[in-house]
């Protein structure tokens, strides 16, 4: 590969350079082991080649339908075009050429026929109101991992590592069920079809359009709305639901074992700013770290002790979906060492 100052690049760049186009849509040994040892050697970039493996991967080609008033114009324009191009001219019978055949001239017409026939049939066919038709997919992401999806609604969905995701359209309604973590950027239809997310624990998010994101890791739910409005809507033992309202700003904390919640105002930045490849740590505690390694990378923290839990910090990190690399960061942050024992790390000092 060519030598870039890919040190001086930004997200754009990245997204634009062909050399990493190519390692993201069609990798090889090469790329990847050529990628890999770049971003080791220069893991203060890592947010902006997250960021740029996104640009990549949104490009999408949509189809576009016509509606039935351009369809119209378009024949309108055709048949009009036909008729101003043809030349006034005064009429003329030109004599059959000799051994010039009719029966050809019936070969044509009935060509031009079965053609113009063809053209009708199809436009006929795609006047008509299709009905709409169930969808249902599912995916997933692996430890380590980050991934956007753009759904046939074109709403827009960031799942983080461990997650599972299964999206259901049927009618009016359109249902997630989600397990893990997930940022939805909800496209409000003409026809208002609800968006509804599913938690798997008696908890399920309501909305038109909006952009919130939805944790279900550890004991707790939390759902954060950065834009617009959701309804929430809780059941309890005795299948009897309790709907609420989140305005933009506002977070929900539900306990699965106990099924009390709380709501509270808080800066939804720091609660999505993992879609865009950075950590906001507004007193961070060692906990939370703990809790970011075993949802992201499965790794579990061995803390002795207890104290070192009330330790926190604050400011900003870029994630580097690498679980070394994340080690190496926080233990410079904290100030403590770490050890690992296969999927266990024990703190020290």
């Amino acid at each position: 590969m060519d030598k870039k100052n890919y040190e001086f690049y930004t997200a754009s760049d990245f997204a634009k350079d062909e050399d990493f186009q190519q390692w993201i849509l069609c990798p090889d040994l090469k790329k990847t082991s050529f990628w890999e040892k770049w971003m080791h050697q220069h893991p203060e970039n890592q947010a902006a080649i997250t960021e740029a493996i996104s640009l990549v991967h949104s490009v999408q080609f949509r189809s576009y339908n016509l509606t039935n008033s351009e369809k119209d114009r378009i024949w309108d324009n055709i048949w009009d075009k036909m008729n101003s191009d043809e030349p006034e001219v005064n009429p003329v019978f030109i004599a059959p050429v000799r051994g010039w055949k009719w029966k050809n001239w019936w070969k044509y017409a009935a060509a031009v026929i079965v053609g113009f026939v063809a053209v009708f049939s199809i436009w006929k066919s795609a006047d008509k109101t299709t009905p709409s038709k169930s969808i249902t997919f599912s995916d997933h992401t692996d430890q380590g991992e980050m991934k956007k999806l753009l759904l046939p609604d074109s709403s827009q969905i960031t799942l983080n590592a461990n997650t599972e995701f299964v999206f259901s359209q049927s009618g009016n309604v359109r249902e997630v069920w989600m397990k893990g973590e997930g940022y939805f950027h909800v496209k409000h239809t003409k026809d208002n079809k609800e968006f509804i997310v599913h938690t798997y624990d008696n908890l399920s998010v309501k909305v038109l359009g909006t952009r919130f994101n939805v944790n279900t890791f550890g004991d707790k739910i939390s759902v954060v709305l950065e834009h617009g409005s959701i309804q929430l809507s809780i059941s309890d033992s005795t299948n009897h639901e309790t709907q609420l309202y989140l305005k933009a700003g506002e977070m929900l904390t539900y306990n699965k074992a106990t099924g009390d919640y709380t709501k509270r105002k808080v800066e939804a930045e720091r609660f999505v700013s993992w879609t865009s490849g950075r950590l906001i740590l507004d007193h961070y505690t060692l906990n939370d770290a703990r809790a970011f390694m075993q949802n992201v990378f499965g790794k579990e923290m061995i803390i002795q002790d207890s104290t070192l839990l009330k330790s926190s910090i604050s400011g900003s990190m870029p994630i580097i979906y690498k679980s070394d690399t994340m080690l190496l960061q926080f233990g410079k942050a904290f100030q403590l060492h770490f050890q690992k024992h296969g999927d266990e790390i024990w703190i020290e000092k």
